[in-house]
């Protein structure tokens, strides 16, 4: 079983982050958000010096072979530090015949992050399929 991995580098601003909701829906499944890498749960708010955080999922049999995986890092409201709903990164990958999981992570800005809302997309062909909500607390 390959796991598919990639890293998201932060872009150099003040960003906030937040988790919240956890539905899981077709596409996706036991979803992850962390501070440490390979955990096995979740948390939904970090501090804005967290050096780095990761999310993982499972995917499920309704994601085919040669589907495209995208996995957008977006700062919901962070009171201004970034316009509402930006887009920090993301990252896109085709799912080969054996992929059954998929990893992303983003480093913390230079001048950590900005308190607020976030969430990630996930999404399959262009079509968001599961949302992740997390928050940055001080």
């Amino acid at each position: 079983m390959r796991r598919v991995q990639h890293a998201i580098w932060a872009i150099t601003f003040s960003a906030a982050t937040a988790i919240s909701s956890m539905a899981w829906a077709d596409g996706f499944e036991n979803v992850i958000i962390s501070s440490t890498k390979d955990a096995e749960t979740s948390e939904d708010s970090f501090a804005p010096d967290t050096a780095k955080i990761f999310v993982s999922a499972d995917l499920t049999d309704d994601v085919k072979s040669g589907s495209k995986i995208t996995v957008s890092w977006i700062a919901v409201d962070t009171a201004g530090a970034a316009p509402p709903n930006y887009k920090i990164d993301e990252i896109s990958f085709d799912v080969g015949m054996i992929d059954n999981h998929v990893d992303s992570s983003i480093n913390k800005p230079n001048n950590d992050w900005p308190v607020g809302s976030y969430n990630i997309i996930f999404s399959v062909d262009g079509k968001p399929m599961e949302t992740v909500d997390f928050s940055i607390e001080e």
